[in-house]
């Protein structure tokens, strides 16, 4: 009997093992491993030394104690040491992750038992672990199915969801785990009555119906944010177009009047060739062609949009004292919308603005921005002086706006890269920083 009890015991620490790695590996999927696959694979050996020692501390102590079904859930929980060193996401999203991961290995478990006691298997024990396996065996036949079409769209929304938005749906979650955990226990088929079932079922369908209006929510808010961020870029575009419409405006009225004059400058020029007096009429003739005029209408690149945005952040840097070099050769006509390519280019040059006004020391304050077309791709090279201090949260460069906007617009950026089967990526060492960006024009 004694080692009836004891193979028993073995088999109920393969089962909840099994599950855990399970569990583990949706982790993996849903989100961003922050080290490398020896440092996590030593973490999870760690954590599940101290998972085992606990369980045999509980088999041998508190095994017939009030609480003793609890605890094996909260053994089970001591992997969330290991979810909150293994991975990048806020803690929150790491916890809203777990329990979410659990709840519905849970309900699993529940449509699991109530298939497996449609075999009316007259052994408990053959019954539960039969139903175990089962969940198992669902779980694993769901991996695949949550890495291909679950895991971009899943992180996606961990990326764009606040904290605070994280904490109210972990909330909910824990609430709905503790419940089902509580209240669940297994009942062969035969023992229950087809009304209850008939509620359990309708309750699993309640749950997912309620985690799939969250995720439609947020993403609604995801996209709400988008489309004010956008009329804030447009508004920002018709804000530079006032500027530039302005130094136009002077450079066309100094041109206007420098035409006017024109007349008189010929005629100094005649009367000075007249009486051989040469020198002098070179002298007048050079101090005319470096006239002002000739410095006020000028064009960093053949696209307007791309001229006007430069033309901007040109006159911002040169009143924060960075040096601007820019060299953009990119045509009117292209296949990126000029909204998007406003977008990327503003973000990337208003952030390496804002890093250099981050030194103290003028002297080192410099943004050299190359925007290009080779081949079939647009390719954006923007280099710039910094501190050396990166703000990164949930695996995105923050900048250091505050507001609902904070970071959103390199996360923009990445987003149109993605769209035009481009790419975006981030360089940085202690006091130089590089944002690199490919988009396909085809």
């Amino acid at each position: 009997m004694h080692k009836q009890h004891g193979s028993d015991t073995l088999d109920i620490i393969i089962s909840y093992s099994f599950t855990i790695l399970i569990d583990i590996a949706f982790a993996h999927i849903l989100l961003s491993r922050k080290r490398s696959i020896k440092y996590t694979f030593i973490l999870f050996t760690i954590n599940f030394i101290i998972f085992l020692i606990g369980y045999g501390f509980y088999k041998s102590f508190l095994i017939y104690t009030n609480f003793s079904q609890y605890i094996p859930t909260i053994l089970g929980f001591t992997f969330i040491i290991y979810i909150i060193l293994a991975f990048k996401e806020s803690l929150s999203k790491k916890i809203f992750t777990i329990f979410t991961i659990r709840l519905f290995s849970i309900i699993i478990l529940l449509i699991s038992s109530y298939v497996m006691g449609l075999f009316n298997i007259s052994d408990f024990n053959e019954y539960k672990s039969q139903s175990i396996l089962l969940r198992n065996i669902i779980q694993l036949m769901l991996i695949p199915i949550v890495y291909l079409y679950v895991k971009r769209p899943y992180k996606e929304v961990l990326k764009c969801i606040s904290n605070n938005l994280t904490n109210l749906a972990t909330f909910y979650s824990v609430i709905i785990f503790l419940f089902l955990n509580n209240y669940y226990q297994f009942n062969p088929f035969n023992n229950i009555h087809s009304n209850e079932i008939l509620s359990n079922l309708f309750f699993v369908f309640i749950i997912i119906l309620s985690y799939m209006i969250i995720f439609i929510s947020i993403y609604y808010v995801n996209k709400n944010t988008e489309l004010e961020y956008k009329f804030n870029i447009i508004d920002a575009q018709i804000e530079i177009q006032k500027q530039n419409y302005k130094t136009l405006n002077k450079s066309l009225e100094k041109y206007y009047a420098f035409r006017h004059d024109i007349r008189h400058h010929i005629l100094v020029i005649k009367s000075l060739m007249e009486t051989k007096n040469y020198i002098a009429a070179s002298e007048y003739l050079e101090e005319f062609n470096e006239h002002e005029i000739s410095k006020n209408v000028d064009v960093l690149c053949k696209n307007f949009t791309v001229d006007s945005i430069l033309k901007y952040y040109r006159s911002t840097a040169l009143q924060n004292n960075i040096d601007f070099n820019i060299y953009a050769n990119i045509p009117q006509d292209i296949t990126i919308d000029n909204l998007e390519l406003s977008v990327v280019i503003g973000n990337c040059v208003e952030n390496a603005i804002e890093a250099c006004n981050n030194i103290v020391d003028k002297s080192e304050k410099y943004i050299n921005a190359k925007a290009e077309i080779k081949g079939s791709q647009l390719i954006i090279k923007i280099v710039n002086s910094f501190n050396g201090h990166v703000i990164e949260v949930d695996n995105i460069i923050r900048t250091s706006k505050t507001g609902k906007e904070h970071g959103i617009g390199l996360y923009n950026v990445r987003n149109i890269a993605n769209k035009y089967n481009g790419f975006f990526d981030v360089k940085y060492n202690n006091n130089e920083f590089e944002v690199d960006v490919v988009m396909n024009l085809n």
